[in-house]
């Protein structure tokens, strides 16, 4: 069901996906951001991990075109963005802009500049502003700064910019590093 102006705030509050306390009350707004920014933080970080054939939410090759896909569906300009837009892209940017700007690089350029250029649309209210601010920040070190810098917190063995692992003391990386059969290995054998 698209939801129009008519929708009370319950509905809306469904629609995005807002969690209820034990009282049945919703989160606030402000907690479903913070909510959204770890879980899109969790997906970033894991597609741009080792091993390079791992394919969690679509792996490596996952975050250009989930990228593509999110800002394919924001309103065009003039139109302002939601008031997700800023913490949904700071967090992914975060998390996989240095992978997507080794890996990616000629499409990660062209995806700052459209991020870039939405800067100006974004929500400048109390609730949107913190976060429109560290997304200016964030798409503020340019492309250089993507390339150069590591995420936050990330450990560089598990973080896959396209280089093989040669750190002493690390397994030889393979598809599959705990040598556990797939879920399709497992399907197989069953039948």
């Amino acid at each position: 069901r698209r939801l129009g102006e008519e929708a009370t705030e319950e509905e809306f509050s469904e629609s995005l996906g807002m969690s209820k306390n034990k009282e049945g009350k919703f989160e606030s707004f402000a907690r479903f951001l913070q909510r959204t920014e770890g879980l899109i933080s969790m997906m970033a970080n894991i597609m741009s991990s080792h091993p390079t054939s791992h394919v969690l939410f679509g792996g490596h090759k996952g975050a250009p075109q989930w990228l593509d896909r999110f800002i394919d569906i924001l309103p065009k300009a003039p139109e302002p963005l939601p008031l997700f837009t800023a913490p949904v892209l700071d967090a992914f940017l975060a998390g996989a802009g240095h992978m997507l700007a080794h890996r990616y690089e000629e499409e990660f350029r062209k995806f700052i500049k459209i991020i870039t250029n939405m800067l100006p649309r974004l929500d400048k209210g109390p609730i949107g502003a913190p976060s429109a601010h560290r997304l200016k920040e964030t798409i503020g070190v340019r492309f250089e700064g993507f390339k150069r810098t590591l995420p936050s917190k990330a450990l560089r063995f598990l973080y896959n910019i396209g280089e093989e692992r040669t750190q002493p003391g690390l397994p030889p990386q393979t598809a599959n590093p705990f040598n556990q059969s797939s879920l399709g290995d497992k399907m197989s054998e069953s039948t």
